[in-house]
């Protein structure tokens, strides 16, 4: 079985994270202005000045051992192998090391094979690029396993137990007027199909409620917007500058769109 995420930069330094972003933000399927528009604005204002914008962030959340996604997502590995242990686990990246092509060139020998992004709720600019460079591995290998990939698994029941129990002991501990889920959100353009993808963050979201069974008002909403045009709504931004004035003084935050996540 092979578990991939985003990716991340080796290190919180400008260098390394202009390394990390180049192909991310070069990927079509994140970001799908026409090259000719899109070039010039990577290449001349994003990836000269944002990596140093963000080194500090990222400073402020690295681990001893790492980033956070890298560290977790290690450790998913570790407790998914304890818990399959006849299953050859592995980890791949979408855009860092490990890659996926090396992951699967080292488990070419495997019969069967299933592949499980880390994004809960199918989105084309995180499962797609891991679908299209899955296929681009087997189109040029020799031979193909029989091949499982689990798009979305937004109301996978453990998945949506374990968030409602952190629901229940955070409730359970504090007083609080409003549960404020927020989801990574996409473009409201067509080739990321936004409806479909908000509607699972919305089903994540009702399925985590009804089985948290508690009575606290909640809503969704969606983080994280990057460059011109409009995205899904309400963003979590705004959202959290109104509230106050809504008369809600006390919120607990959920982020049940990413399984392992860092500041990207």
């Amino acid at each position: 079985g092979l578990i991939v995420a985003l990716g991340s930069p080796a290190e919180p330094t400008a260098k390394e994270i202009r390394r990390f972003l180049k192909p991310f933000l070069s990927d079509r399927r994140v970001v799908d202005f026409h090259p000719a528009l899109w070039k010039p604005i990577l290449h001349g204002m994003v990836l000269p000045f944002r990596p140093g914008k963000v080194a500090e962030p990222y400073q402020n959340v690295w681990l001893p051992d790492g980033s956070p996604l890298t560290v977790h997502t290690k450790a998913q590995r570790e407790h998914l192998a304890a818990a399959l242990p006849e299953v050859d686990v592995r980890y791949a990246m979408t855009y860092t090391s490990p890659s996926i092509a090396e992951q699967l060139e080292a488990m070419a020998e495997l019969d069967h094979l299933t592949i499980l992004p880390l994004f809960p709720q199918y989105a084309v600019s995180t499962v797609a690029p891991i679908v299209d460079q899955v296929a681009a591995y087997y189109q040029r290998a020799t031979a193909m396993p029989n091949l499982t990939i689990i798009s979305s698994w937004e109301t996978s029941p453990a998945f949506i137990d374990w968030h409602a129990q952190q629901v229940r002991e955070t409730l359970s501990a504090t007083e609080v007027d409003r549960l404020v889920f927020s989801y990574h959100g996409v473009p409201k353009r067509a080739v990321h199909a936004p409806d479909a993808y908000a509607a699972q963050c919305v089903a994540t979201t009702n399925a985590i409620m009804e089985r948290a069974g508690v009575d606290v008002p909640f809503e969704v909403t969606f983080q994280s917007k990057f460059g011109p045009g409009e995205w899904l709504s309400p963003a979590t931004i705004t959202r959290m500058a109104e509230l106050p004035a809504d008369g809600v003084r006390r919120v607990a935050l959920a982020t049940p769109g990413f399984f392992a996540d860092c500041i990207e």
